[in-house]
């Protein structure tokens, strides 16, 4: 449910990527002046899978008590120390596949690999940030690029990935993309939350191809009306 004083962010897909960008701004959201002047935070979790054995050797943040529980309530509890009157976390156990799927919230952030989830999330007339990744790799679009660049890199269906490529696990190649595009995701919300405030100096982060490796592979081109409504 909305609470109205306060500022609703929601996180769709809450495993390599979500998981760890919740654990890392939890603490950032549960204090401060600046979640003070937006009446609070509700953080909504949605994602319907449950931890699995292999989720704790890819970089999930999950523990070997967390397996079979649901994603989101395994990351609420772990976060659960940082609830406060500034910070009600909500675990919400389903996908997104429909406009209806999403709870009414200010900033929607997708880190889940569902083309579906992806387009209701781009339909949205507010502010949202996609986060995806492969390997050392991930892109960063968010509600700035130019709508024609968004829609071609989001057609189809397509298959869930993990974010670590085929048998990294197996062959010791596991790679940081996932941890990368988490770390983009932190900056943007907190940008995104101080713009909401009416903040100077809140430039949310330049939407983007990039590599651990190789480093910024390229720049999305923004879309210049919607750039200055933010």
């Amino acid at each position: 449910m909305r609470i109205e004083s306060r500022t609703n962010v929601a996180v769709i897909g809450v495993g390599g990527i979500g998981s760890n960008l919740v654990c890392a701004v939890a603490s950032a959201l549960s204090t401060g002046s600046l979640v003070e002047s937006l009446g609070g935070v509700q953080l909504m979790l949605l994602d319907s899978d449950v931890v699995e054995e292999r989720n704790l050797y890819l970089g999930q943040r999950f523990s070997h008590e967390d397996l079979g529980r649901t994603k989101v309530a395994a990351v609420r509890e772990a976060v659960s120390g940082f609830e406060s009157d500034l910070l009600m976390i909500e675990p919400m156990a389903h996908d997104v596949r429909r406009p209806s799927d999403l709870p009414d919230s200010d900033i929607t952030v997708v880190c889940v690999d569902n083309m579906e989830a992806r387009s209701v999330v781009h339909g949205l007339l507010g502010t949202w940030l996609d986060l995806r990744c492969a390997g050392d790799g991930y892109l960063a679009l968010d509600h700035t690029v130019d709508p024609s660049v968004v829609a071609s890199l989001t057609q189809g269906r397509g298959q869930a990935q993990s974010c670590q490529l085929a048998g990294a696990l197996e062959s010791g190649l596991l790679q940081a993309g996932f941890l990368a595009a988490a770390a983009h995701g932190y900056q943007w919300l907190i940008a995104a939350l101080r713009q909401r405030a009416g903040l100077d100096n809140a430039m949310l982060p330049v939407p983007r191809s990039s590599s651990v490796t190789f480093g910024v592979l390229g720049r999305l081109p923004i879309d210049k009306e919607a750039s200055t409504h933010v």
